[in-house]
């Protein structure tokens, strides 16, 4: 593989960065201040409702095949 294919595919974080930081600049610039917008209490709420749906997400979906491929390796292969 060529090394510039290499380091096109690498970029994507780093451009995913470079956007936040820039999406900052651009709200601080038009005056809006990001630590008094979640400090309210509705965004706070509204904050810790989705962040409630995405630990729910995470354990259901992503940890629990996970656990269960874990139990049944261990049920297949030889004890130590």
């Amino acid at each position: 593989m060529p090394m510039y294919q290499k380091l096109k595919g690498d970029r994507g974080f780093i451009k995913m960065i470079l956007v936040i930081v820039i999406a900052l600049i651009v709200l601080g610039f038009f005056g809006y201040n990001l630590r008094d917008i979640v400090s309210k209490p509705v965004v706070h709420d509204n904050l810790v409702y989705v962040w409630g749906i995405v630990v729910y997400l995470w354990n259901t979906f992503i940890v629990a095949p996970f656990v269960w491929l874990g139990d049944k390796l261990q049920s297949i292969l030889p004890a130590k």
